[in-house]
């Protein structure tokens, strides 16, 4: 019995050793001149295009757009402002964050800190 105890215990400890979190990265920007849910369903479109990351959200109201990675991005905050000003909007402030971005006010708190 000690043997299977002791067997489970070493199968637990390399489980637990061996899970690698992913690091949480986001990217969130300010978008002007979006006014209206096609101007939202454009950016949201290029965002999605040019990223290959299903996690994008666009609101047009709060101006904002925010991808939630899923891995480490090879996405700079360059190729951010190129995809929304190829889109025919202007950008404001673009940021970098080490944590998931919830929702759009939410984001732009936390892209106001920086």
């Amino acid at each position: 019995m000690k043997k299977i105890y002791l067997i489970l215990f070493s199968f637990l400890m390399i489980a637990q050793t061996t899970v690698v979190k992913s690091a949480e990265v986001a990217m969130i920007g300010v978008v002007n001149g979006m006014i209206c849910m096609a101007c939202q369903a454009k950016v949201t479109k290029e965002l999605k295009a040019a990223t290959g990351e299903g996690n994008v959200e666009v609101s047009w109201p709060e101006g904002v757009a925010f991808i939630n990675f899923e891995n480490t991005p090879n996405f700079t905050e360059e190729d951010f402002r190129n995809v929304i000003e190829s889109a025919g909007f202007e950008v404001g402030k673009v940021a970098t964050l080490d944590e998931k971005i919830i929702d759009p006010k939410s984001g732009l708190i936390s892209l106001n800190k920086f």
